[in-house]
């Protein structure tokens, strides 16, 4: 055998062996991807969604401009006056509403588990948010129950899957590749947040408008995941426990959802963000 040759078959076998390490290495993010398209079906349709999109810029628009011209005035009935023409509008098109609803009944008819869509405008946050009998199969398993890495953003098992709990309780990986929840430690920015502070829940039943409040850092086992606190008692630990909280209005009737991920402040960190649920009506 030539020297040449033998070069010819070092070189060949390098190069197997750095695309194998290739593959082994993305292998995760391939595998996502290809969940991932397969969602599509089940998406809310492109015309909903880019609704959504100007629904949230409007809100967000109308909420900086209230908030500055509040932060300018120390006249109460000025005041009032801004806060009865600026209140945020509790409906949706008869027909975006619907269509989101259909959405996540189609995703429920094909998976049991899922019981809703998660989606934030401006962000990758845009998945079916499962549920199982636990908090652990979900970590590391797709919508469709194979095995997955980046897993599935699913509700605590501990809630009622029609989010009618006080406190609601999301999970999601922090995937370096951006996905799932990493975007959610944007948040602890206050400029982030504030161009971010709403998002959408469409369950087979009805649809949620989230307004976020709180961008909290909490350990993993912080009584903030405990869903039969006080809701009083909660949001008190929870504002103490946030690097970004805008004030909102709660009523005793109110309910709350909080996304969770991973981060890495302290051992066992964990980023939270908070926000109020709203139903929406046709309109």
């Amino acid at each position: 055998m030539t020297k040449n040759i033998k070069l010819g078959i070092m070189a060949a076998v390098s190069a197997a062996l750095l695309l194998g390490g290739a593959i082994l290495y993305f292998k995760d993010d391939i595998m996502q991807e290809i969940s991932e398209n397969d969602l599509e079906p089940f998406r809310p349709i492109t015309v909903s969604q880019g609704t959504l999109d100007e629904i949230t810029d409007d809100l967000i628009a109308e909420t900086t401009a209230a908030e500055v011209l509040q932060a300018k005035s120390t006249q109460t009935a000025v005041n009032a006056e801004i806060s009865q023409n600026t209140a945020v509008s509790d409906a949706l098109p008869d027909d975006v509403r619907q269509s989101l609803i259909d959405s996540a009944q189609a995703m429920n008819s094909a998976y049991s588990d899922a019981v809703g869509w998660l989606y934030i405008p401006d962000s990758a946050v845009n998945y079916p948010i499962m549920q199982s009998g636990d908090n652990d199969f979900y970590l590391h398993h797709s919508y469709d129950g194979g095995s997955l890495k980046s897993g599935s953003v699913f509700l605590d098992y501990r809630c009622e899957n029609r989010f009618m709990n006080p406190i609601n309780i999301v999970y999601g990986h922090n995937m370096r590749n951006g996905s799932m929840f990493a975007g959610l430690l944007n948040f602890a920015d206050s400029a982030y947040f504030d161009s971010h502070r709403y998002g959408w829940l469409a369950t087979p039943e009805t649809v949620y408008r989230i307004d976020f409040f709180s961008c909290a850092k909490a350990d993993m086992n912080d009584e903030l995941y405990d869903g039969s606190t006080p809701i009083n008692d909660w949001l008190s630990h929870l504002y103490n426990a946030s690097v970004v909280w805008e004030n909102a209005d709660f009523s005793e009737n109110d309910c709350f959802i909080s996304l969770s991920t991973c981060s890495y402040e302290f051992e066992n960190a964990r980023t939270i963000l908070t926000g109020k649920l709203v139903e929406m009506n046709g309109g």
